[in-house]
């Protein structure tokens, strides 16, 4: 328990560390381009993504071991070396802040979780914590890190039982421990405890919307879901391998600085924009037109070979979704869907379940972040349910490549990989 306190502690300070280095560091490059036209900004949102993940590319080419973290990497250490993480994956979390600054479509929450997860290893070796329960701390710190990234320690709990095997023992009080604490630290130094909490009042989904929108959403959601997944793995592919990884990563920055210059939306994590939907200054036009380029801007910036997190583009996704569906049907049947707001905020929840494989902690993420509890249990528990089982029949992995059965509770167990992306 003390080395899960500790680790909660440290989580906390390092995501409040690393979003500070990270969020300075990209309003510094890009404080011109924010003041100007598309013209105006044209050589900045061109030149820093372009230059900016090349450079990353070079550290990567002669660092391989930097490739290697995020969700992916803290699963695998789970499931085979016992939660013995070796302190230089924190390499990745440096190359994944950067990336994030010089505007690659990645989020903070993946390294947060590494930071975290490798804090948990650390803490819990120096403890002298035995082998068989390393594992627990390990999964503290994840969740200590998701608790202090996304402001949610009940999401953070519940995204380490849904997808790094956690389980309702004794070890999940350690657990929540720390990703209470993690949560306290980030919101009593930053105070920013509620980052999608809605402009206006949101009342709860009348009946209509309950029995039909909500589970026609859910159905749209697991195919959008779907689509985003398979895009992401094709550009994989498509920068030829022959080609050295600074190439291309810097094609691949060229590449979203070329979408930035009418659309700097999609630029870094994006949450600005979920913002301007909650508060209605987005057009039914742009949702749809940003849902289908964050989505572009996240596949090339990872098939380019960038790193960092997934979890943030992953709700800016589903808030464009959300966005384009609720104004549609307030469009064509406004008494299903009498505030197209709370369908920002639902989009988030049902594509989380679609892309993520996590039902009940995409749910309760959203919730924590928004401070509407009453108003998303139910449209989300219908909704992203249907997301996720049907995103799950479409696709028996989450974006991640991780195999998440949800009869199984949590993630099966896999051999030791030949090969690791991160993610």
């Amino acid at each position: 328990m003390l080395a899960a306190v500790a680790t909660g502690v440290l989580a906390g300070l390092g995501a409040i560390g690393f979003h500070h280095v990270a969020d300075t560091f990209g309003e510094f490059l890009f404080a011109w381009a924010e003041s100007h036209s598309p013209m105006g900004r044209l050589p900045v949102v061109l030149m820093i993504p372009a230059i900016g993940l090349g450079l990353i590319g070079v550290v990567l080419q002669w660092a391989p071991e930097g490739r290697l973290g995020g969700v992916k990497e803290v699963f695998e250490a789970l499931q085979c070396s016992r939660g013995v993480i070796p302190f230089r994956r924190m390499l990745n979390v440096i190359l994944s802040g950067l990336v994030l600054a010089f505007g690659g479509s990645v989020g903070p929450e993946g390294p947060m979780v590494q930071m975290g997860a490798l804090i948990g290893s650390l803490m819990g070796r120096r403890a002298g914590v035995p082998i068989e329960r390393l594992e627990t701390i390990v999964r503290a710190g994840a969740a200590a890190g998701i608790a202090a990234a996304f402001r949610s320690p009940a999401g953070g709990v519940l995204l380490v039982l849904e997808i790094f095997g956690a389980r309702f023992n004794r070890g999940l009080a350690a657990i929540g421990a720390a990703a209470s604490i993690g949560y306290l630290i980030r919101t009593n130094i930053v105070g920013d405890a509620y980052p999608f909490r809605p402009s206006v009042a949101l009342r709860e989904l009348p009946a209509i919307g309950l029995f039909l929108t909500a589970p026609l959403m859910g159905v749209l959601a697991a195919v959008a879901g779907h689509f985003f997944i398979s895009m992401f793995n094709r550009c994989k592919t498509m920068p030829p391998t022959r080609w050295p990884l600074a190439a291309r990563t810097a094609l691949g920055g060229l590449m979203v600085g070329i979408i930035a210059v009418w659309f700097p939306q999609v630029l870094s994590a994006g949450y600005p924009v979920i913002q301007d939907g909650l508060q209605g200054r987005l057009s039914l036009e742009l949702f749809l037109a940003l849902l289908g380029l964050k989505m572009l801007a996240t596949s090339i910036t990872f098939g380019s070979g960038a790193v960092g997190g997934l979890f943030a583009p992953t709700l800016v996704i589903g808030a464009m979704f959300g966005g384009a569906f609720g104004y549609s049907f307030h469009y064509l049947m406004p008494a299903a869907a009498p505030q197209p707001e709370l369908f920002v905020l639902l989009g988030m929840i049902v594509m989380f379940g679609s892309i993520v494989k996590g039902y009940w902690s995409g749910l309760l993420l959203v919730a924590d972040m928004s401070g509407c509890y009453h108003q998303l249990l139910l449209p989300g528990m219908i909704a992203g349910g249907i997301s996720f089982l049907i995103g799950w029949e479409l696709r028996e992995q989450s974006i991640f490549g991780l195999p998440i059965d949800p009869a199984s509770g949590g993630p099966e167990r896999l051999s030791p990989p030949k090969s690791r992306n991160s993610q």
